[in-house]
């Protein structure tokens, strides 16, 4: 685990785990081993511990939170981490930590508790516990501020923040940069030019100044006060770093160990971690052949729109040489206009250079004709979701796409098996099911239909890989998952609208519930003609569904289709997204509501929350019976990361498992026999509790 060598009198410890170099207990002790042989050796002057020259660690084994059972072990799990990292600051012989590549976490804590820290100039370092439900747990909340400040610590350690090469630097976090095969070099440089420094953990330069501490540590309390009460691990942190700083590293050690054990212990960081482990599984799928998948090098995408637009973006970063066609080319012209300003914001605010945005416009060029098609490794249409235009655009695409092809299609809610018999080669095409805005939004479902060629899947699940997101494996269905889900939520919010629930009620009942936005805003953004021409489609499917509330399609019909139209459930003016009443849409809520066989009533904030959210897990364990999901942890990711299910519940399914199936099933079946069949517990699930 550690590789152990020696250069002149230079000791190179080598983490040598591939192909993550996580820290285990077993490497600890190995590292601690490897510390003090070096010490013992009387010729040693210096010690260099590194990865590989473009990575360095994974950090701490996130295995290990799988097996916390107590907060009396989560904090023993932390002082074996700090206890580790403080045996190699207390080497006399001077240690550098050579990092490269991604450094995140305990892979960054190990690295603080060297004398040195040189990086590669790709690197990057962030304290990402935080987004976890948890704090750093291996001496991080201490180490860091001494180093780099309270103000900049705490900045890391609340938002995860990634930290380049140029910026550690400035801030004091690596004492030099070079190019990474430069690295070693760097680092022995370091460990050989005189008296060792003081360990970080007794550095006070950084700490000395009462009054700025006092404004980071206020600074920090207001950013913690943002976060949603179930998550008390900026709260920690801060104590954390406050008691080490006002009181001593000692003791801010130990509050450490006790703010991770009681961050461990929430719910909220127990469904976190769920997630993290759910999310890594969904590239995960098992069957498909063991042979390399295709390459995709080259890619078209049909249709401009705000959705083809985003795909061709992501296509283009990823490296892959793009061509976009429209219907015709001022269409495709302005969809590449569009990705260049999207690409120029983003240097503009320094997340991307001008020379890379330039190579990124580079790859994507207009296609003058179909023809030109036939040299793309995957074709996708994002066209409007409109089941005989994706038909004849099929037509098209199987007439010049060659037997390699991977044709695929976009869409949210057709039933793929539809568009597979208009191809001449069924076999393969497959649904990538992107989220607006493409570029920016984590989730694909990849759909699969019977016909798929299992090779195509797994093209696609690895071309998903190269796109940088998170795919979803679903089987064929109208709606796949997240739309079969999430569709019934928002009309299941209009009907509440149209019974007597006030829009503000409805949106603040799942902003409550931890939702960034309620239904009621969200479909304004989207565009309730979007949802319009959706639910017809979805209906016909899943005839249990009720139909959308004549709020919504009256709406439609006078063209209050939301933010795009000034109106929708709100009033908005130019310029200003903020919601506000809407004399027109009262007008029309009032006339539905008035309706012959309407009955109004008034909803607390518990009724609505348990209409809207317990809609969606009905709806989701058909999705588990149905075998549409291929497990039910890929729904729980599909509804955090697609729907903007709060990550802190852990999504749909886990959310209703940790209500316990037994109380799902008795409050589903109280909803069923108050609002109707759409409530009804499926099978599965009552076979379950």
């Amino acid at each position: 685990m550690i590789d152990y060598s020696t250069s002149g009198n230079i000791v190179l410890l080598r983490l040598n785990d591939p192909p993550l170099n996580v820290l285990t207990f077993e490497m600890l002790n190995a590292l601690s081993a490897a510390v003090d042989r070096a010490n013992d050796d009387p010729e040693v002057g210096g010690i260099v511990i590194t990865g590989t020259s473009d990575y360095f660690s994974a950090g701490a084994d996130v295995n290990l939170f799988k097996t916390v059972f107590s907060e009396a072990h989560a904090a023993t799990i932390s002082r074996r981490f700090q206890e580790t990292f403080d045996h190699v600051e207390q080497s006399e012989k001077p240690v550098c930590a050579a990092i490269a590549g991604s450094v995140t976490g305990g892979a960054l804590e190990l690295a603080l508790a060297g004398h040195y820290r040189v990086c590669a100039a790709t690197t990057r370092c962030s304290m990402p516990e935080v987004n976890l439900g948890i704090l750093p747990g291996a001496g991080g909340t201490q180490r860091l501020p001494r180093l780099i400040g309270p103000d900049a610590a705490l900045d890391m350690l609340l938002s995860a923040r990634p930290v380049d090469a140029k910026e550690a630097l400035i801030i004091g976090l690596v004492d030099a940069l070079c190019e990474p095969s430069e690295l070693i070099a760097a680092a022995q440089k370091l460990v050989t030019r005189g008296k060792k420094p003081p360990a970080g953990s007794g550095r006070t330069d950084k700490i000395a100044d009462a009054a700025a501490n006092a404004a980071a540590f206020e600074k920090a309390r207001r950013k913690a006060a943002e976060t949603r009460p179930e998550i008390i691990a900026p709260y920690k942190i801060i104590e954390a770093v406050t008691t080490g700083i006002t009181g001593s590293y000692a003791e801010g050690l130990v509050k450490e160990q006790t703010g991770f054990a009681q961050c461990m212990a929430t719910p909220a960081a127990r469904n976190k971690i769920h997630l993290f482990f759910a999310t890594r599984a969904t590239g995960k799928v098992y069957g498909l052949p063991s042979a390399e998948p295709a390459a995709i090098a080259t890619t078209a995408v049909i249709g401009m729109g705000s959705m083809g637009t985003g795909i061709a973006q992501v296509f283009a970063v990823s490296g892959k040489k793009t061509l976009v066609l429209d219907s015709d080319d001022k269409t495709a012209e302005k969809g590449v206009a569009r990705i260049a300003e999207s690409l120029e914001r983003k240097v503009q605010r320094g997340s991307t250079t001008r020379q890379k945005a330039d190579t990124v416009l580079g790859r994507i060029s207009v296609a003058k004709n179909w023809d030109e098609l036939a040299s793309a490794d995957l074709i996708i249409e994002a066209v409007f979701e409109n089941i005989e235009i994706k038909q004849a655009l099929m037509e098209k695409i199987g007439a010049v796409c060659t037997s390699q092809t991977i044709v695929a299609s976009n869409t949210s809610t057709i039933d793929l098996d539809c568009l597979a018999e208009k191809l001449p080669r069924p076999q393969r095409l497959v649904g990538l099911h992107f989220f607006n805005p493409a570029h920016s939004m984590p989730l694909v479902e990849v759909i699969r239909c019977d016909t798929t060629d299992p090779a195509v899947v797994a093209s696609a699940m690895r071309f998903m890989k190269d796109l940088r997101k998170t795919p979803v494996l679903v089987n064929n269905s109208v709606g796949f998952v997240v739309n079969r889900l999430f569709i019934p939520y928002l009309i299941e919010a209009f009907q509440l609208l149209e019974e007597g629930a006030q829009p503000e009620e409805i949106d603040a009942a799942m902003v409550a519930f931890g939702f960034s936005m309620g239904p009621l805003t969200l479909i304004d953004m989207a565009g309730i003609d979007i949802l319009f021409f959706t639910d017809r489609m979805m209906h016909a499917a899943y005839p249990s569904h009720i139909p959308l509330s004549r709020i919504a399609t009256s709406m439609v019909d006078e063209g209050l289709l939301g933010q795009k139209a000034g109106c929708g459930v709100y009033l908005y003016e130019k310029g200003d997204r903020t919601p506000k009443k809407s004399g027109r849409t009262e007008t029309i809520i009032a006339r539905v509501r008035g309706e012959p066989g309407g009955e109004l009533r008034t909803f607390t904030r518990e009724e609505i929350t348990d209409r809207l959210v317990f809609r969606m897990v009905a709806e989701g364990f058909h999705v588990v019976e149905e075998e549409i999901a291929r497990r039910e942890t890929d729904i729980d990711v599909a509804m955090v990361l697609g729907a903007g299910f709060p990550d802190f519940r852990g999504g749909v399914i886990n959310y209703a498992r940790d209500l316990g199936l037994q109380e799902v099933v008795a409050r589903l079946s109280a909803l069923a026999a108050a609002c109707g069949e759409r409530y009804q517990p499926c099978y599965y699930l009552l076979s379950k509790q």
